[in-house]
């Protein structure tokens, strides 16, 4: 039975995977028993709400946004009320989601990223120099939160003296995330917007090579001025920016974190990626999806479907469990709640979404986690558990608060 508190409660110790496993062995896909089932013509807000915890049907729901579409809210907390216009790019559906895609999906050509590198790894080898002679403490703190967040400010190009307020606006952003109350998210949100867009407000007048300008200055007006018929409103920079600020920096961080403590509690896999440096990019994937940080979107089923032998009616939400869909035996064998750095060959792991809303930052965080494993795998001969480790309790994005582990 799946219990009337999930996902909300469920979160303390990360993914409850034994609550997943239950989930694929009745079909993977469960109805939530806390709404009861009335059609979309009736009462939109009380349509079913499925859980999805097949990898199969978790690709299937992501790669068809005319049958499943996002914009009446990805989250369950907007199942019951609508927006003048949408707080992020995910609650979009082509041909809106296709124009907000093109616009920002330049910042993450390969090219950019190659640029970006070296500066990557200057700023993973300054947070290391420290500790060169070993390591030991919250890695959380000292690596995680630090490397991505720097990262993103790099990129959106906010002064240096500015970042450390960055950390405390992703955290408000996050439902469950951090010990904060509902008016203190508020307003570190409303902080958030407006600094983001004085920042683009100036650099509309003073642009520079960073991504505020970039997006400050779209359009089709002359020499990208933004003046043109496809200028970006003030609402939509936010949300252009709060979501750049949010993906490049939450699950980047959990996904380090959890994939070191994963190699720290594995340690024949750390001793694989010593001996076998060509592992890590298969390491990468491993740790992606081990983590899975994200753990769920909706999405709202437009006409009826089968799926997962059940039938789902108009108007009836899904619920894409991501973390769920990367154990599932089915796509990676009888291994998947292994952690397995040699995993090759098997099913794509979806920590990044599949399909038109596949996360555009995803080879950002893919070079991100290799040069933190390639400087770490460089230093330290061992890494392994040296103390508690604690969750964030968040049910959106899930991922370590504290990870104290050694090295040396």
């Amino acid at each position: 039975m799946i219990p009337k508190d999930f996902p909300d409660a469920w979160f303390a110790d990360g993914h409850p995977y034994h609550l997943y496993a239950e989930i694929r062995s009745r079909g993977g896909v469960v109805r939530h028993p806390a709404l009861p089932r009335e059609t979309a013509e009736q009462d939109p807000s009380r349509a079913a709400l499925w859980i999805v915890g097949t990898h199969a049907e978790v690709r299937t729901i992501a790669t068809d946004p005319v049958a499943y579409r996002s914009r009446d809210g990805i989250l369950i907390p907007e199942m019951d009320f609508s927006y003048d216009s949408p707080p992020t790019m995910m609650h979009t559906d082509p041909p809106g989601h296709t124009r907000y895609r093109g616009l920002v999906a330049p910042t993450f050509r390969p090219s950019v990223l190659r640029g970006l590198e070296s500066a990557v790894r200057d700023r993973v080898r300054t947070l290391l120099a420290p500790f060169e002679a070993g390591f030991e403490g919250d890695v959380v703190a000292k690596l995680a939160v630090p490397l991505p967040l720097q990262v993103i400010c790099l990129m959106l190009g906010v002064p240096e003296d500015d970042w450390p307020r960055f950390f405390r606006w992703s955290e408000a952003i996050i439902p469950g995330a951090g010990e904060m109350s509902e008016e203190e998210r508020n307003t570190l949100r409303m902080e958030a917007g407006g600094y983001l867009v004085g920042q683009a407000h100036r650099r509309r007048q003073d642009p520079r090579d960073d991504v505020i300008s970039q997006l400050a200055r779209s359009g089709t007006g002359p020499a990208g001025t933004g003046q043109g018929e496809d200028r970006l409103t003030d609402a939509e920079l936010v949300m252009f920016l709060i979501q750049l600020l949010v993906a490049g920096n939450e699950t980047t961080r959990h996904s380090i974190s959890g994939g070191l403590l994963a190699l720290a509690e594995h340690p024949e896999q750390w001793a694989a990626l010593r001996s076998s440096p060509g592992l890590v990019p298969s390491g990468v994937e491993e740790i992606l999806r081990w983590t899975s940080p994200v753990v769920y979107f909706l999405r709202t089923a437009t006409r009826p479907a089968t799926l997962g032998g059940v039938e789902v009616a108009a108007g009836d939400r899904l619920m894409l469990l991501y973390g769920s869909a990367n154990r599932d035996a089915s796509a990676f064998g009888p291994s998947a709640d292994r952690f397995d750095v040699f995993r090759r060959g098997d099913a794509l792991n979806l920590a990044f979404g599949f399909g038109p809303h596949f996360c555009l930052g995803a080879a950002l965080a893919r070079m991100e986690i290799r040069i933190v494993l390639e400087e770490l795998l460089d230093r330290y001969v061992v890494l392994e558990p040296a103390g508690p480790s604690a969750y964030n309790g968040s049910c959106v994005v899930t991922g370590l608060s504290r990870a104290h582990l050694a090295a040396h």
